[in-house]
């Protein structure tokens, strides 16, 4: 497959702009031309006429050079525009779908967008459309004279040297201001996803100064790489200005030798001035176009990812068969492996509880099950598939999840049931709500399913959000569900309904796993798994499993009451071999 670029698809554009700048560079000759048709016809001959018709044509000249210029600049802005609209959907998809990739990049890629749209739409772009077509300067004062056009030469290789070394000696500070910018940026979003409980716990100073040194290290950089790039422009503008006095000082020796008339020793100043701004204003805009050339770079990275993911083929749809086979996870910055060798089971219809120790990889797991973790070793499978062979939208649309911590986006109720889903239905919508035992619930919040929850759901109560959250997991046409912990925050009566759900569900033909440490809730499912230290220490038929473990157990809600139940591993393989269809 051919990688897309970041320009794929605006070549007409980008030609439009070319043109644009082919005719205001040659109308920019408008004004040396101008110059010495004065030295040379008016002031030699005294003719006001021909002084009125040389001016006239220099107007017509520079109206169409405005005109030119202007539809370049427009231009330019919907390029920009036109980037940001055609790749944020990939980029966005991208970024959700693909976990490596946010882990590494973050929301970085979004912010690349409107860095690349606002540095086409900025003047440097156009400055650089401009700096091949000093070429075509210098060459036109080599027509005016030899030493002259040597002069300019040498001049622009001059300054095309300084960026050279610029780019050389900018390269590295600028790569460690970004990494560490991004550092601090993700710590800054950390510290506001959580500031109510710094806020509540005092410890806002803390995280703030470790923020401040990640982003002191960004500075440190960014100031090493900000003097070279001004040194460097500085000394641009001292070698630009250097050149035109020297062409000059040149110029007067030739028109004193009678090699040159005034006109062109003017007209060859100027246009080495316009030769020379281009290039200058590379150089000391070099840190933008370092900065964006990461941003393409890393555009170009998410959407190669982006398209490997679109094109997998799309499967039929699955029936909710689950296997999972020796599924491992390591850390690299931990020791010891999340997951090791995890081994199991389930038909359709089927119900799972999951138990165990906190630090057991109950969640890891739990995670890997429905995608959002990529196992070192081993597979997921549902039908026989890989789950990364799935098309992600597609094997979504079978995966519903709860996960601990309950994300709700601002919105109603009835949107966050659908995910912000345009195409949803009212009916799909209370079917889910009915589903998941919250429909009453619902019902009495002031508007119903029309209800204004607020960013992250903040207007709900801790009960109330995992409950929506239930809902959504059991919108649609679910195969898989898989809940973390989905009683953590509910009262008796929700921990009721959930079980009636879960129940309802694996009559249609559902399999749901459950993460849980109460005793109430496994004694509704039809089998149950005992973790501990990322290995699935025993798994089979609920009631056997139960009576078989130590694992304590919280009986009822309250967490006020422990349930130990006596111990019987001695038949407790540390890697059972489950075979799908046979549980």
């Amino acid at each position: 497959m051919k990688r897309r670029k970041v320009f794929d698809g605006q070549r007409s554009v980008i030609l439009a702009i070319f043109v644009c700048s082919l005719f205001v560079n040659l109308l920019v000759l408008t004004a040396p031309l101008f110059m010495l048709q004065l030295f040379s016809r008016v002031m030699t001959s005294g003719s006001i006429p021909t002084l009125i018709a040389l001016f006239i044509g220099a107007m017509i000249a520079l109206v169409f050079f405005f005109a030119f210029d202007s539809i370049r600049q427009r231009l330019a802005v919907r390029l920009g525009v036109r980037l940001e609209a055609s790749m944020g959907p990939d980029v966005m998809t991208g970024l959700v779908n693909d976990l490596p990739l946010r882990e590494a990049l973050g929301t970085q890629p979004v912010r690349d967008l409107q860095e690349l749209r606002n540095f086409v739409s900025g003047p440097f772009f156009i400055a650089l459309l401009d700096a091949p077509w000093s070429v075509m300067f210098v060459a036109v004062i080599f027509l005016f004279h030899f030493e002259l056009g040597l002069i300019a030469l040498f001049g622009i290789a001059a300054l095309f040297a300084l960026g050279v070394t610029n780019e050389i000696l900018g390269r590295g500070p600028n790569r460690d201001a970004a990494t560490a910018a991004q550092r601090a940026n993700r710590t800054a979003e950390e510290m506001l996803r959580n500031s109510e409980t710094l806020r509540a716990m005092g410890k806002t100073p803390a995280l703030t100064h470790r923020w401040r040194g990640q982003s002191m290290l960004s500075m440190v950089f960014g100031t090493a790489a900000a003097d070279r790039i001004a040194l460097m422009g500085s000394l641009a503008k001292f070698v630009r200005m250097s050149l035109q006095v020297g062409i000059m000082a040149w110029g007067v020796v030739l028109v004193l030798r009678g090699d040159l008339s005034p006109g062109l020793m003017i007209a060859a100043s100027i246009l080495l001035g316009r030769a020379a701004a281009p290039v200058e204003q590379s150089i000391t805009g070099w840190k933008a176009l370092m900065s964006v050339r990461q941003s393409i770079q890393r555009l170009e990275l998410t959407l190669a990812r982006a398209d490997t993911a679109a094109a997998k083929l799309e499967l039929p749809a699955p029936e909710g068969h689950l296997a999972v086979e020796d599924l491992t996870v390591i850390l690299p910055e931990l020791q010891n492996p999340v997951l090791m060798n995890v081994s199991f089971a389930l038909k359709p219809g089927a119900s799972l509880g999951i138990i165990g120790p906190s630090g057991a990889g109950k969640t890891t797991l739990a995670r890997c099950l429905v995608g959002l973790k990529e196992p070192s070793r081993g597979h997921v499978r549902i039908d026989d598939a890989s789950l990364g062979d799935w098309p992600a939208d597609q094997i979504g649309r079978y995966i519903g999840f709860l996960p601990q911590r309950v994300e709700l986006f601002d919105g109603t109720v009835a949107e966050n049931i659908a995910m912000m889903d345009e195409a949803a239905t009212p009916a799909e919508i209370v079917a889910a709500a009915k589903r998941a035992e919250v429909h009453n619930l619902i019902l009495t919040m002031p508007h119903g399913y029309n209800t204004p929850i607020g960013p992250d759901g903040e207007r709900l109560s801790a009960g109330q959000r995992q409950r929506i959250g239930l809902a959504r997991a059991f919108y649609g046409d679910r195969r898989l569900i898989v809940l973390d912990e989905p009683n953590a925050n509910l009262d008796p009566e929700g921990e009721e309904a959930l079980a009636r759900a879960i129940a309802n569900a694996t009559a249609r033909g559902s399999v749901v796993i459950v993460v849980t440490h109460r005793l109430s809730l496994l004694r509704r499912v039809s089998h149950a798994a005992v973790m501990e230290a990322g290995r699935l220490v025993r798994f089979g038929p609920a009631r056997d499993v139960l009576e078989a473990s130590t694992v304590p157990m919280t009986q009822g809600t309250t967490g006020d009451d422990k349930v130990t139940v006596l111990p019987r591993r001695a038949a407790a393989s540390p890697k059972p071999q489950a075979t799908r269809g046979v549980l």
